[in-house]
């Protein structure tokens, strides 16, 4: 079985947990290092669709980064879709057979890692972090490109722990105190 890759390129936001919960669940690859032009479906922003340009075939499918995930009011390139919408009308239940932890999960450094190696290496990163499960780990800007995705999502979830995404935040004591923080990811 040939699994669809999925080039995500989303901002330090909750969109990026959302996301990669859907695609792993259909059994698809994230693939962050995807080329916009030829890529299965390629996910992004409104302030990121000059990577729209080239491409030859299929939409691009842009996501609102509304705090209640509103849809988009700015006009869309052509062949970009505004995905908020659609994603609305789906169910709340995933109705198929569940992945495997032996479908290819990730697309990272020219390798692709399975289901199982992306939640044995978050399992490694919640170690490293210090990450207790009920704990709070906070993910700011500048931290490395894997790293931030596996914290958007499969870290917490091996740790049982939540995530704290925040982006563009000048003042990080407060966001540590009135967010309960008790672990952040160490630079790479």
């Amino acid at each position: 079985m040939t699994s669809i890759g999925v080039g995500l390129r989303l901002p330090l936001h909750w969109q990026r947990a959302a996301w990669c919960a859907g695609v792993w669940t259909a059994g698809c690859i994230v693939d962050l290092e995807a080329d916009p032009a030829v890529a299965d479906l390629f996910v992004t922003t409104i302030g990121d669709t000059a990577t729209a340009t080239g491409r030859t075939h299929r939409e691009m499918a842009i996501v609102s980064l509304h705090p209640f995930g509103l849809p988009i009011t700015e006009p869309l390139p052509a062949d970009c879709a505004d995905v908020t919408l659609a994603v609305r009308q789906q169910p709340d239940a995933y109705l198929f057979e569940p992945p495997t932890g032996e479908l290819p999960a990730l697309t990272w450094g020219g390798s692709t890692l399975t289901q199982r190696e992306v939640l044995d290496i978050a399992r490694a990163r919640a170690a490293d972090w210090g990450v207790a499960a009920g704990g709070r780990l906070l993910v700011t800007d500048g931290i490395d490109l894997l790293d931030g995705w596996l914290a958007a999502l499969a870290v917490p979830l091996v740790a049982d722990a939540s995530v704290v995404l925040a982006a563009g935040v000048a003042d990080i004591d407060r966001i540590v105190t009135q967010e309960h923080v008790t672990a952040r990811p160490r630079p790479s």
